[in-house]
């Protein structure tokens, strides 16, 4: 009796490739929720406070939140995509399928070794403290609604000015308070209740920035800095904001890391899928040479190779 040929494929295993199957499934489901929820996110946020961020993203040395809306439009949609085109392969068990979502999914790979170095070159050189100056001076000199998001700031992160609160001597909004005065959102014991109902209005300008609970003259009269110590918050809201970023930059970079780590997981699986799903498809060509080569010696008693 002849042997058979020795070939570069191992037998199938269907318990190997349906735990990989199963692990594909769940992972890319997580994929594309989260793609899709990253695309709500997007287009809700921008939809709902479209006036705002696209007078900020047209003012000169702003913030392009156009830019940033699709940067998440387009992450997202890659996100989704790779988990359909994931699921699509681990349900059919197909091999081209896998085949492409390795490409993909190696593609976010790059683009998420890439945000995690960026990541760690914004903690390591510094850099977020220039950009938040560029926009906190832009929201101190504007004349429309949206001057209240630096009340907002000073409020939430307890400062004032954007170095500092002498940033505001002279300034237009206190010049009735006198020369040397701050607006009232500098003030201590002072509240900004704001809901996400009030921006919006606001970025619609069906409201002025006049809400919250203070006593307006609380900001004036700010002769030496032992007096202002005593009635305002006085440090830039550039170093309490950027301390605040720094604070929680690690943990950004830790979840991108993650992120990085689970898609490499992703990729890893995808190879083990693609070569149990070629180890399939030469099973299932063996089984049917076999069964031809047996119908052939049923019907005329003749072997043909």
């Amino acid at each position: 009796m002849a042997k058979e040929k020795l070939t570069r494929y191992k037998p199938h295993n269907p318990g190997y490739m349906g735990c990989l199957q199963l692990l594909l499934l769940s992972t890319n489901l997580m994929y594309m929720v989260g793609g899709a929820l990253l695309i709500v996110a997007s287009l809700s946020a921008f939809l709902r406070f479209e006036a705002c961020l696209q007078d900020y993203s047209t003012a000169d040395g702003a913030v392009d939140f156009i830019a940033l809306r699709n940067t998440c439009l387009v992450v997202g949609g890659l996100l989704f995509v790779t988990g359909t085109v994931g699921c699509f392969a681990a349900w059919k068990e197909s091999y081209y399928l896998s085949l492409a979502y390795c490409f993909l999914i190696g593609f976010l790979f790059i683009l998420t070794s890439a945000a995690v170095t960026t990541l760690i070159a914004v903690h390591l050189l510094n850099t977020t403290s220039r950009n938040l100056e560029t926009l906190l001076t832009y929201t101190m000199k504007a004349r429309g609604p949206e001057r209240i998001m630096i009340d907002i700031i000073q409020n939430k992160f307890e400062c004032c000015g954007v170095k500092g609160y002498q940033d505001w001597f002279g300034h237009p909004r206190t010049a009735s308070l006198g020369p040397k005065a701050v607006p009232p959102s500098c003030c201590k014991n002072t509240s900004f209740p704001l809901s996400l109902d009030s921006l919006k209005k606001l970025c619609d300008k069906k409201e002025n920035g006049t809400f919250g609970t203070y006593t307006p003259s609380c900001g004036a009269g700010l002769e030496t800095p032992g007096i202002a110590k005593k009635k305002v918050h006085t440090e830039g809201c550039v170093q309490a904001t950027n301390d605040h970023v720094m604070k929680h930059i690690l943990r950004l970079e830790v979840a991108v890391a993650t992120l990085a780590l689970l898609e490499m997981l992703g990729l890893l699986y995808a190879c083990c899928f693609m070569r149990e799903a070629r180890r399939k498809e030469h099973d299932q060509y063996l089984a049917e040479r076999k069964y031809k080569r047996l119908s052939l010696i049923n019907d005329d008693n003749v072997i043909v190779e």
